[in-house]
C-alpha cells in the first residue's frame, strides 16, 4: 500500500521508469545535437564547395591571362584548390560521428524497450536479441572491433585503450581511408 504522506510522483517512482525516461532523454539530445551539427557541416560543406569553384575559376582566368603574375596565379590558385579538397576530406570525420551517435541512439532505443517489460528483464533471449541487433547495425570495421572488445568483457577503458592501439598498428601498416 502508498504511503500516503509521499508526495503521488514517489508513490510511483521506479527504476525502471527513470531508466527509460533518462534514456530517451540521452536519445533526444543525441538526435539535437546531430541535428544542429548537420546544420553547420551543411553550411560549411556548400561554402567549401563554392571555394573550389572559385579556385577552378581563378585557374581558367590565369591560363588565359599572359602577364608576368601569371604563374604566381596559377600557383596560389591551385595551393587554395588543394587546400580546399583537404578540408572537405577532413569532413569525412563528420559522417562517421553520425553513424555512430545513430547506432548509439538505436541501441539505447532497443535498451529501454527492453528495461519497459518486466518479462524482458530475465529472459536471455530478449538480451540476446538485443545484442545482435547492436552489432548488425555496424557498418565500420571500428565499430564491430569496440563491440568485440566489449562483448569480451572489457572495460570500456582497456576498449578504447586496446582499440587505440589497434588503430595505430593499422595506421602504421597503411595509410588507406576507411570508405564507408
Amino acid at each position: 500500500m502508498p504511503d500516503q504522506n509521499l508526495p503521488d510522483t514517489e508513490n510511483n517512482w521506479c527504476h525502471r521508469a527513470e531508466t527509460t525516461n533518462l534514456l530517451a532523454l540521452s536519445i533526444a539530445q543525441i538526435h539535437m545535437s546531430l541535428t544542429e551539427g548537420d546544420n553547420s557541416i551543411e553550411t560549411l560543406t556548400e561554402s567549401f564547395q563554392k571555394l573550389a569553384n572559385f579556385c577552378t575559376q581563378v585557374e581558367q582566368l590565369a591560363d588565359a591571362d599572359a602577364s608576368p603574375n601569371h604563374k604566381k596565379i596559377v600557383e596560389l590558385a591551385s595551393d587554395m584548390s588543394s587546400q580546399v579538397n583537404s578540408a572537405i576530406v577532413a569532413f569525412q570525420f563528420y559522417d562517421r560521428l553520425c553513424q555512430r551517435l545513430e547506432h548509439v541512439t538505436s541501441s539505447l532505443n532497443g535498451l529501454a524497450g527492453l528495461l519497459k517489460d518486466d518479462s524482458n528483464l530475465s529472459q536471455p533471449d530478449g538480451w540476446q536479441a538485443l545484442r545482435e541487433q547492436v552489432r548488425k547495425q555496424y557498418t565500420m570495421q571500428a565499430e564491430h572491433q569496440m563491440f568485440e572488445l566489449i562483448m569480451q568483457g572489457n572495460t570500456p577503458e582497456q576498449a578504447l585503450e586496446r582499440f587505440k592501439a589497434l588503430l595505430l598498428e593499422s595506421q602504421t601498416e597503411d595509410d588507406d581511408i576507411e570508405l564507408f
